[in-house]
């Protein structure tokens, strides 16, 4: 089977490549764009995404706010994912910066509460 046959396989099965994940916009709930997804993190003790890294107010030359969200918080729509926030919902907030790539269950904890996501390692 080629590359073609088995994307096509896989979006009939409704997997997608965590390639096509990446780099896809988050929109707000009124269409509005966040960011985009700048990595999938998978969670290899239990074979499931823990979250993506969602980058914003990413300017040339500057870098991006990073923040982490439960990927049970986004839902695909249309090759793009929306997240049930209003814009300015990461305007003000405090972004994680390079502690984005290395967080634990227990830092998990809070962001999975923040979406009113159950944690899916407490399940």
């Amino acid at each position: 089977m080629g590359i073609n046959e088995e994307l096509y396989v896989a979006k009939k099965m409704n997997f997608v490549p965590a390639t096509r994940i990446k780099g896809s916009k988050v929109l707000t709930i009124n269409d509005e764009e966040l960011g985009k997804i700048e990595e999938v993190m998978i969670d290899s003790e239990r074979g499931r995404i823990a979250y993506v890294v969602l980058a914003c107010d990413c300017f040339i030359g500057m870098s991006c706010k990073l923040f982490a969200i439960p990927w049970e918080a986004l839902k695909a729509s249309r090759g793009d994912y929306i997240l049930g926030v209003e814009k300015g919902a990461f305007k003000t907030a405090e972004d994680l910066g390079d502690n984005v790539w290395s967080l634990t269950h227990n830092d998990l904890t809070s962001i999975y509460e923040k979406y009113n996501v159950p944690p899916y390692w407490k399940v």
